[in-house]
C-alpha cells in the first residue's frame, strides 16, 4: 500500500514543514525521529519525543500545536512523528531544526527485510501499521516463495545464490529507460501502466522488452523497500517472457550499502529505530535485498546505448577497462566503509567514490563541466562509444528539465527527471530503431537538441 498520507506532507516540507536554524547554529547536530508525546505549557519550545526531552534553541521557530479536525499547514500534533536535528548542551538536547511528517506511527509500513542467519535459515522483519513483525524461516533451499505480512509485498521469491548479469545486450530491440526513481514507487508503477509495460495488477506484459533503471532507485522517497521488491519481481517476470530488467547502480545505492545515510527518508530513521537494525545493515551482504543489489552492474550496453548512472569520463576511458572489469571492481568494493580516502584519490582502485568514476561524473553538462575536468571533446566521446560499440551514452544523476540530448550532442542523453512529481515522470524509449521520450501519459515525442541541463 502506498502512503499518500505520508507522501503529501513530505513533498511540501520545503515550504511549510522544515523550519530553519533561526539565529542559532548547531556545531555538530544529531538526528532523532520519533513520536511527539507532549508539549510543555510552562516552558515554550519544550517537547518530549519518545520519552526524551528536547528544547528549541533561541531563534528557532516552534511549530504551533494543532488540535481538532481542521489541520493548518506547519502545525505539530501530539501522537504524530517528528524529526529533529539537535545538539546536546549541558545535558539538554537543543533543537535547531524540526520536520513534521504529519502522520502517526500507525501509518508506517516497511518491509519485508529478509536477513540470512545461515544457508537455509532467515529472519523476516516487517513493519505493518507501525508494529514490528518478526518471523523465522528454516529449511529454505533453492528457489522458494515466502509469504510476508506486507500488504504491498504479500510474497517474495528467494532465489538462493544471486549471480551478476551480463554487461552487454547488443540485440535488445525494445528498450525503456528511466533513472533516479528515488523511492517513488507509485509514480513509477503508474508510468509503467500507461506505457504498456505492466497491466493493471502490476504484472509484466512487455514481452521481450528491456526495462533499464539507470541508478538511484533508493534514498529520498518513502517507498524504497517496496520499490526494490517490485523491481525484483518484474525482473523475474520479464526474464520468463524473454525480456529483461537492467538495474544499473548509482551513487545512492553505493552510499546506502556503505553506510552513508544522509539522504534516506525520515520514515526509515523511525523504522530502523523500532527494528533495532541500522538501515545499511538491512541492505548488507547477509540480507536478500543486499545480495541482490550487489549483483548489479554499473556499466551496461543495451542495444545501441551505453548506460551509466552519472557519466563515463574520458579519464575512465583512458584506463582501458572492459565493462566486466569495471563492474567486477565496483561490486567487490561496495561498502562499508563510505568515502575511504584512498579510493577518492586513485580512479583505478576507487571506481565507486572517485569524482571521475561512473557513479559521480557530471562533465557532460555545461553547468558542471568546469568542476569535473572540463567539457569532453567530440573525440573523447567517440572513443568511449567505440570502446563499447555504442551510439549513445545515457545518464541520470544530474536533473534535467526533460529527457533529451545533453549540450546539443545526440551522442549524450540525460534522463534524470523529478519522479516525486507524477506529472514530470518520463523516460527514454527505443523501438523499431527510433528513439523517443515518453511521458506519464504514454505520449511519445522526439528528443530535443537543447542543453538538457536544469543547472541544479
Amino acid at each position: 500500500m502506498r502512503l499518500p498520507s505520508l507522501v503529501r506532507p513530505i513533498r511540501s516540507i520545503s515550504c511549510t514543514l522544515l523550519l530553519g536554524w533561526g539565529g542559532t547554529t548547531l556545531a555538530a547536530p544529531e538526528e532523532a525521529v520519533g513520536v511527539l508525546e507532549a508539549v510543555s505549557r510552562e516552558t515554550p519550545g519544550a517537547w518530549r519525543i519518545d520519552g526524551v526531552n528536547y528544547l528549541f534553541a533561541d531563534g528557532v521557530p516552534v511549530p504551533k500545536l494543532g488540535v481538532g479536525s481542521v489541520r493548518q499547514a506547519g502545525e505539530a500534533r501530539i501522537g504524530e512523528i517528528v524529526r529533529v536535528d539537535y545538539e546536546e548542551r549541558d545535558g539538554i538536547r537543543m533543537v535547531g531544526q524540526v520536520q513534521l511528517l504529519g502522520v502517526g506511527p500507525e501509518s508506517i509500513q516497511d518491509g519485508p527485510h529478509l536477513i540470512w542467519k545461515d544457508d537455509t535459515t532467515a529472519i523476516m522483519v516487517s513493519i505493518v501499521d507501525g508494529e514490528v513483525i518478526r518471523t523465522r524461516h528454516e529449511g529454505i533451499a533453492g528457489r522458494r516463495v515466502l509469504d510476508t505480512p506486507s500488504r504491498t509485498v504479500p510474497s517474495i521469491e528467494v532465489s538462493g545464490v544471486v549471480r551478476p548479469g551480463d554487461s552487454s545486450w547488443p540485440d535488445a530491440e525494445r528498450i525503456l529507460a528511466v533513472s533516479d526513481l528515488e523511492g517513488n514507487r507509485g509514480t513509477f508503477l503508474d508510468f509503467l501502466r500507461t506505457n504498456g509495460v505492466v497491466d493493471e495488477s502490476g504484472s509484466w506484459i512487455w514481452g521481450d522488452g528491456h526495462l533499464v533503471l539507470n541508478g538511484d532507485i533508493v534514498d529520498r522517497g518513502p517507498d524504497v523497500t517496496e520499490l526494490l521488491w517490485m523491481i525484483r519481481r518484474l525482473a523475474g517476470e520479464a526474464r520468463a517472457s524473454g525480456g529483461r530488467v537492467h538495474y544499473i547502480l548509482g551513487n545512492h545505492e553505493s552510499m546506502v550499502m556503505a553506510g552513508d545515510l544522509r539522504y534516506i527518508h525520515p520514515k526509515y530513521r523511525f523504522c530502523t529505530d523500532r527494528i533495532g537494525i541500522p538501515y545499511d545493515e538491512l541492505h548488507g551482504r547477509d540480507t536478500e535485498l543486499g545480495r541482490w543489489l550487489r549483483s548489479h552492474n554499473s556499466v551496461e550496453r543495451v542495444g545501441p546505448f551505453l548506460f551509466v548512472h552519472a557519466g563515463y569520463s574520458p579519464e575512465l576511458d583512458r584506463l582501458g577497462l572492459e565493462p566486466d572489469q569495471i563492474n567486477q571492481r565496483i561490486r567487490s568494493g561496495l561498502g562499508p566503509p563510505a568515502w575511504p580516502a584512498e579510493a577518492r584519490e586513485d580512479l583505478r582502485t576507487g571506481l565507486i567514490w572517485h569524482a571521475q568514476g561512473p557513479h559521480w561524473y557530471r562533465g557532460y553538462f555545461p553547468a558542471h563541466a568546469a568542476n569535473w575536468g572540463g567539457r569532453p571533446s567530440d573525440e573523447e566521446i567517440a572513443s568511449i562509444l567505440e570502446r563499447h560499440d555504442a551510439s549513445h551514452i545515457v545518464v541520470g544523476h544530474t536533473l534535467v528539465d526533460e529527457v533529451g540530448m545533453i549540450d546539443g550532442r545526440p551522442e549524450l542523453i540525460g534522463i534524470d527527471v523529478d519522479w516525486s512529481d507524477p506529472s514530470e515522470a518520463a523516460g527514454l524509449l527505443f523501438e523499431d530503431g527510433d528513439v523517443f521520450k515518453v511521458d506519464a501519459a504514454g505520449e511519445r515525442s522526439p528528443l530535443t537538441p537543447g542543453p538538457g541541463d536544469s543547472e541544479e
